[in-house]
């Protein structure tokens, strides 16, 4: 079982971070996503890894998706690191 080590917090352009190649959402679920933060919601940090290529998705993949659809240009999100 995986184990957090560290969480930092950081701000972070959107184009810097890659998505969980697991998971899929349907367009609709990011639409509802878009919708509520375009309300004027704020965004919870995402949290993201680096793979040592890039920053990849831990959570929040539809948040990630859905700032990409209103042009966010930067995002806060927790960076953390993992011990097995």
């Amino acid at each position: 079982m995986e184990k957090r080590l560290k969480r930092k917090l950081i701000e972070i352009e959107v184009d810097r971070i890659r998505p969980n190649l697991r998971l899929i959402y349907t367009r609709e679920t990011v639409e509802r996503v878009r919708k509520y933060l375009e309300s004027g919601a704020e965004i919870e940090p995402l949290e993201i890894w680096f793979d040592g290529e890039s920053y990849r998705i831990w959570d929040g993949e539809k948040r990630w998706r859905a700032c990409k659809m209103l042009g966010v240009r930067q995002v806060k999100a927790y960076v953390i690191e993992f011990k097995s």
